[in-house]
């Protein structure tokens, strides 16, 4: 009994924590940035993972909205395995599963831009 709880307190920490350990080779790009240089990045597939209601209530031009409840099921109908794809999510941690989900898929180039960074002034 006392093995069962020590196993499933583990296990417990090993997923909480794993949401924050760093993802190897995920490349971060600055949103001022890609607004600036937009027209080179037009080779790249940007997906815009916020929900469908926040997607459309402030839509971002030229991006594919696939909510990251539904990006495990329906990424097959906008993306391809070969894609260059930028997440965009207004958070690193929804960005970090997105990049799971997309590399559990066998997508190799993926970059991760934070939803409009707010700029105090």
């Amino acid at each position: 009994m006392m093995g069962f709880m020590l196993l499933s307190f583990i296990l417990g920490f090993f997923i909480a924590v794993r949401s924050f350990w760093p993802l190897p080779n995920l490349k971060h790009i600055d949103y001022q940035e890609f607004l600036r240089q937009q027209s080179a990045y037009r080779q790249y597939k940007v997906i815009d993972i916020r929900d469908a209601t926040d997607y459309w209530a402030d839509p971002t031009p030229d991006t594919i909205n696939i909510s990251l409840g539904r990006l495990a099921f329906t990424w097959e109908k906008y993306l391809l395995r070969e894609d260059n794809v930028i997440i965009m999510s207004p958070g690193i941690l929804q960005s970090k599963k997105a990049a799971r989900i997309l590399r559990k898929r066998g997508f190799k180039c993926l970059y991760v831009m934070k939803y409009k960074v707010d700029v105090i002034s």
